[in-house]
Order: C-alpha cells, then structure tokens, then sequence
C-alpha cells in the first residue's frame, strides 16, 4: 500500500451572547461565538488519486501544512449593505494557516463555509498539483451543563482537484523514434465560449518522468507524435489514442506506450484513469499526415492593427519586434521588404523585393539588413522549437534620424513575413510603416483672455512626444520667443497653463514641435483687456441741482439742493443715487422743510484724498414729520454705477465695462445707528446680462477713521468676456435715524432726521 496525505481542518466554536437566531433546518442559534480553525496532515488518509495501485506522486509537491491558504465565509447579508435584498456568501477572513492556527474569531453563529487550498487551480504543466477543500457547516451556540460554550467541529479532507497525468515511454520507444511526444487537449474548451474555461494543451516530451497536472474538462484528446527520421519533417507521424474522454478532479491519468513493430506504426497502447482502463490497444497505427500541432504564431509589438507608425522626435515609439514560435519546428523564416522609400537615394542600402530567409540567410543579405538595423536571433535556426524574433528598433532610429521633417503622410514600407515549421504549416503576416505627420491647431478662446493673464491656451495634436511641443510668442508676429512648455496632458490636448501678459497688448501665439520650422502651428492673435477704472473713483466730480417744491401755494414754496455725482451736462455718467426717494413733492410744510424733503446721499469735504468724497446716509421725511418726531419712512441713502428715475428708482444696474477686475479697493468712513452695517455689491455681467462674478459686503462695520476695503470678486464662469460691471454702496440694509441730526453735507452742517452715514472715496480695481 502506497503512502498517501490528507488535510484535516478542525473548527471549535464556543458561543456567547444571548442574542438568538434560527437556523433553516430549525436549530435554535446563537448570536456570537469564538472560532478556532485546527488544520492537521495525516499520512493515513488518501489525497492524491482514487486508485490502489498508483504511484506515489512527488513528496517536493505536497505543500507544507502552514503554508495552506485558509478561507472563512458566512452565508448572510453584508454590513456594508444594509438595503440587500438577497443573503450571500461573504468572506470574513483569508490568510495561512501559520496565522490562522494562533487566532481565535469572534463571529455570528449561523451558515458558515470553510475553504482551504494551495497552488494554481487553472495550471498546466509538470508538478503543478492543486490541492483544494470546501465544505460548509452550521457553528451552534449554547453551553453545556457545567456552562461551558458548546464545542462544534467540523472535519474536511482536501484532494488534489487538478488531473494528475503521467506517461511511460517504455524503452522500445526511445529506441524506435528520433523525437516523440504525448499531446493532451481540452478540446471542449475549443467549442465554449464560457471565459472561465481555458484552452490547455499538454505536451508530454521524451525524456518526461515527472506527474504533470491539468484542469478536468469532459472532453480531453490524447494524440501521439513521432519522428522517423531525424530532421526530416515529413517523417513526423500521429495518431489519434483517445478521440474524447471526461477528466475530473482528483483523477489519475496514466499512458503507457510500447512499441511492437517500428516499421509498421504499430504500438502497445495502455491508457488507464483510477485504474479503470480506458483503452488498451495492441495495434495502433501511426498516420501518414500531421495535423495537430499548432502553426507556427506570430506576434507583431509596436505595430497598431499592423501598423507602425514613425514620427518625428518619438523615439520612445521606435520598438518593433515581430516574435514567433514554431512548436513543431522552425523550417524557415521568410522576409520580403517593399518600398519605394528606403532606397539609395534615401540613405539605405536594403535588399527590396527579395525574399530573404533568415533561418539561412545569404552573406550579402544577412550584411545589408544589419547593417540597415534589422537585428534577428543569432539562435534562428531550422529546427528551433524556442522563441525567436525579427527586431526593427534601429530601423525606425535611422529613418528618424534621416528624415527630421515627416510633414506628409506616406507609406515607407510593407513587410511580408511568412513562417514555416517542419510539419509545412504556414503563418504569415504584412505589416507596414506609415510616417505619420505632426498636427497640431492652437486655440485661445476669447474669454481666456484677461487683463493680465491668459488661461489654458491648447494644442491639440495626433502624433508626437507631448514634451517636444513649445508655445511661442510674438508682439509683432515676426520675432519669435520661446515661452514655456506644456503644462498638461489631457487625451490628445496640450494646456500651456496660464500666461503673464501685459494688459492691452497684442499677442501673437504659436506651437511649434522639436524646434522644427516646418513644423508649426495655426497663429492664434489675441488683445489683453485694459485695466480699467471705474469713472469718478475719487468722486471729486460733483454738482448741485435745485428742486423747487410747491406744496400749498407761493406761501410755503421753497427751494431744496441736491447733488448728482458727474459733471453737470455729463453724457455718459458713471453713478446714480436715490436721493429722489427722500425728495417728495406735494406736502404740507408746517414746520421745518428739512424734515419733509431732504437728500439722502450728497458729497462730503472729508475726503481720502483730493476735496470730496461720496456721502450716502439714511433719512426720514414725511408730511406727518415735525423737528423732533420723524413718523416717516426710513431711506437708506444708495450710490451706484447705472441710472435713476425722477423717483430715485433704479433703471438701470452696471455701466458698460470690458475688463474683468480681480478685487475692488475703496477707503471709507462709517459711523453707523443702532449697530448697523453698510452694504456693498458688485457685479460682472457679459453681454447676455449674464452674471458671471460677484462680490458682496454685508457687514461693513464702524470706521471714525479712513479705513481700507478689499473685496475679492469671484468668478462662477471664467470663460466669458466681461460686458457690464454694477457697483452699489448703501448706508444700511434696512435703516433707523436720530431726530434732528446736524452734520457736514457739501461742505457745510445740515439738519435733518439722519441715521447711519457712510464716506465712500478712492475707489480702485485690481488684476
């Protein structure tokens, strides 16, 4: 009795808690419990094959007990998906054995499934077993009569899964045939479309004493190759042993091959698989065709859809290898070269139109094709079974080099390469060289465009290294400036970052690849924005107006004086104010005029800088008003740039404006009422009425002294050109006044019913 091996894998559990669940089958289970994973080899337990009489397999491939993978699943529903509709298997531990023997788990009693292997559960070749245990159970709860956790165990003997193969070639083989070998194929793999399967072929040489292993298949073919006559290829015969046969894991499969009459092809053939024959056949004739071998496979890199493409300065992109394997032998590797571009008159020296082998090349040839910067396997001979390979990468460096300016789309070469094995089977392919020119457009979208940076200009090419593109500039599209290189690379886009430019200045920009004259962009002209200002910063242009009121007749008329922010007779005027809205017509003037109509903005000599400022305050007058009641309403005075009705209603918001400013600075004085605020707004708009950037003070606070104020303006959309910009400072958002105020307005102290005043003065506008 042969020795054999067997993977014991013991789980105790001891529960805890007091929450419960049921069990399908009924048992009542607990809600947690300690696991602890034994794992044992016993030398009295078969693992290895079903069969009595089988040979032992390799000690060397038995894998260590702490080297077993060990895998723990419960069957339920995952904590990171608390909506699942469905329970599934969910793995709660992987690692060896060596860790997982020192570990006890804390887990849920319940459905669990314990997996344990070691190797390649798809391999195909010699001394690659795959071991391999499932098996599910139950992990109860409760304790026992002296309150001890209940032990659960759970035993599981883990088997070979793969198919163990092993051939006899008994001696009269060896002395009847030069080469020989034993194929074995899943052809049902051929038929599947399954992607879990895979195509496995086995070949089983002379020489092989070792087990070899593949996956079970219930279709598996097993064919004998042999060789007459040595170097001969039209001496190798076949026969067919086994047409079809099923395989399952932990199957033994063994070949034994005697050879009974050389001459006549005829062989003692016994296959057998757990010791069960499968076919015993003293009278096997070997064919006179070869037909299962595999034609020689050829494999094109550096060629797209067998294409190589050659670009200027992409020498990273040079690498063209063409490598084959001739399984039953290669006969001859055959190349003919096509083309009307690596001539003489080029610089090349290339035997074109010739069909060259180069298995045995001429002397001529094999010098002319080196020397031009084919490279092949020095070990290219008739015969090889080997990889081999056909190098271009020095090929493609020479025609770079000699070609500096590829500008035209051309075909260089068409390369006919056809492969033959010993058996005459036929593989061929054609592949081309393609010089393939540099493209590249340049676009700088207008709103990119600003005062003093221009954003992203982009190149958009289809060949070529990104870092050999450089963006040029000119002031006077003549002389050229290297400026900078890309930034980044997105798809097939270059972005050149952001620019510093100068603002209302003309650019002219270029792209242009490997410092390559002949290979430059489109010429994108751009004009920076000016750094604009808003008109009247300083507010020292200032005028009066009268407003004469009438309200009961020539007894009570009277003349009030306001102040509009521009020159008087100005066109084009930059502010408006409300003042209007305190400036009411019609009423009864019993007392003093100031409390029925009054300004609310106007200009103050406490200025910044220069001799005005802008003063904008918050009023009450109404006809009820008298010197110390103000039972009207609450105006918060308001400047801004755009225009007014007669009633002191905005008509207008923004004055046409095309730049795009940074941030807004102005200097101010703020003595507020009742812990009021002042509020200041800003706008940017393009042509549509679109905003695009804004920026917003609520919470402008008390100032006795000239104070600076910086106001970022944010931008949601920086791809549009500016059209409009709105500025609008107003003494409070919403307004409360103390009677009978006097305070400097237009140089000299007037009275009235005034709550929060704000002094607005140089305003200036960063980029």
């Amino acid at each position: 009795m042969i020795k054999h091996f067997k993977f014991l894998l013991i789980i105790a559990v001891a529960l805890f808690t007091s929450c419960h669940k049921i069990h399908p089958e009924g048992g009542e289970l607990e809600g947690e419990a300690l696991l602890q994973i034994g794992l044992s080899l016993d030398s009295g337990v078969e693992i290895v094959t079903k069969g009595e009489n089988s040979p032992a397999m390799n000690p060397a491939t038995i894998p260590h007990l702490d080297s077993m993978y060990v895998e723990l699943y419960r069957f339920g529903f995952r904590s990171d998906k608390p909506n699942a509709k469905k329970e599934t298997w969910n793995r709660i531990y992987f690692g060896k054995y060596e860790e997982a023997k020192t570990k006890t788990f804390r887990v849920n009693a319940g459905n669990w499934k314990l997996i344990s292997f070691r190797g390649d559960s798809t391999a195909c070749g010699f001394e690659k077993p795959f071991f391999h245990v499932e098996k599910e159970f139950v992990v109860d709860g409760g304790v026992d009569k002296n309150g001890n956790p209940n032990t659960t165990t759970v035993e599981a003997t883990a088997k070979v899964e793969n198919v163990r193969i092993k051939v006899n070639f008994d001696e009269s083989v060896s002395g009847s045939y030069y080469d020989y070998f034993v194929r074995f194929s899943n052809i049902d793999t051929l038929e599947s479309r399954d992607p879990i399967k895979y195509k496995q072929v086995l070949r089983y040489k002379k020489g092989e004493t070792r087990d070899a292993y593949m996956m079970p298949t219930q279709k598996l073919k097993i064919e004998f190759m042999a060789q007459y006559e040595y170097g001969q290829a039209d001496s190798w015969k076949y026969t067919t042993l086994v047409e079809e046969m099923p395989i399952e894991g932990n199957d033994f499969l063994q070949v034994n091959l005697k050879v009974t009459n050389p001459r006549e092809g005829k062989l003692d053939v016994n296959i057998t698989t757990d010791d069960n024959i499968v076919r015993e056949d003293t009278n096997v004739e070997i064919l006179e065709i070869w037909a299962p071998q595999d034609p020689p496979q050829v494999v094109a890199a550096g060629f797209n859809n067998g294409d190589h493409a050659v670009v200027e300065g992409d020498n990273t992109g040079n690498s063209a290898t063409v490598s084959v394997v001739a399984r039953a032998g290669l006969k001859h590797f055959y190349l003919t070269i096509n083309s009307e571009y690596l001539t003489s008159e080029n610089g090349f020296d290339i035997p074109l139109d010739e069909k060259i082998d180069l298995a045995n090349p001429s002397t001529v040839a094999e010098g002319k094709l080196k020397a031009a910067g084919f490279e092949w396997d020095e070990d290219m001979t008739p015969g090889s079974r080997d990889l081999t390979y056909l190098k271009m990468t020095k090929l493609f460096e020479s025609i770079n080099s000699k070609n500096p300016s590829l500008q035209v789309e051309r075909n260089l070469a068409t390369f006919e390469i056809e492969v033959v094995d010993d058996v005459e089977h036929l593989t061929s392919r054609t592949l081309t060289a393609t010089a393939y020119p540099i493209t590249q457009t340049l676009s700088i979208p207008e709103g990119r465009v600003w005062a003093n940076k221009i954003v992203s200009p982009e190149v958009a090419i289809t060949k070529g290294v990104s870092s050999l593109f450089r963006l040029e500039v000119s002031t006077d599209g003549e002389t050229w400036n290297d400026l900078t290189g890309f930034y980044r690379v997105d798809n097939s886009v270059l972005d050149y970052g952001t620019l510093t430019v100068e603002p209302n200045t003309t650019y002219h920009y270029r792209s242009v690849y490997n410092d390559n004259p002949n290979l430059i962009s489109n010429v994108v002209t751009v004009t920076t924005e000016s750094e604009l200002q808003i008109g009247n910063p300083g507010f020292e242009e200032y005028h009066s107006t009268v407003m004469h009121v009438e309200p009961l007749g020539l007894f009570y008329n009277y003349d009030r004086t306001w102040y509009l922010p521009y020159k008087e007779g100005e066109t084009d005027t930059w502010w408006a104010v409300n003042s209007k809205k305190t400036m009411p017509d019609g009423h009864t003037a019993w007392t003093s005029n100031w409390c029925k109509n009054f300004p609310c903005t106007a200009y103050s000599i406490d200025a910044h800088t220069g001799e005005k400022s802008a003063l904008v305050y918050t009023v009450n007058v109404g006809s009820g008003n008298t010197d110390g009641t103000a039972v009207g309403t609450n105006v918060p005075g308001e400047i801004w740039l755009g225009k007014a009705d007669n009633d002191g209603n905005h008509t207008a918001d923004g004055h046409p404006f095309a730049s795009r400013p940074a941030s807004i600075k102005f200097w101010y004085k703020y003595q507020p009422v009742s812990g009021e605020t002042f509020v200041v707004n800003v706008s940017v708009k393009d042509k549509d009425g679109r905003e695009i950037a804004r920026a917003e003070k609520l919470d402008g606070a008390m100032a006795s002294e000239w104070t600076q104020c910086e106001m970022p303006i944010v931008y949601s959309d920086t791809e549009t050109r500016a059209a409009t910009l709105y500025v609008s400072f107003k003494s409070c958002s919403s307004g409360s006044v103390n009677t009978a105020v006097s305070m400097e307005i237009a140089g000299s102290q007037q009275t009235a019913h005034i709550g929060s005043a704000l002094r607005i003065d140089d305003i200036e506008l960063t980029y």
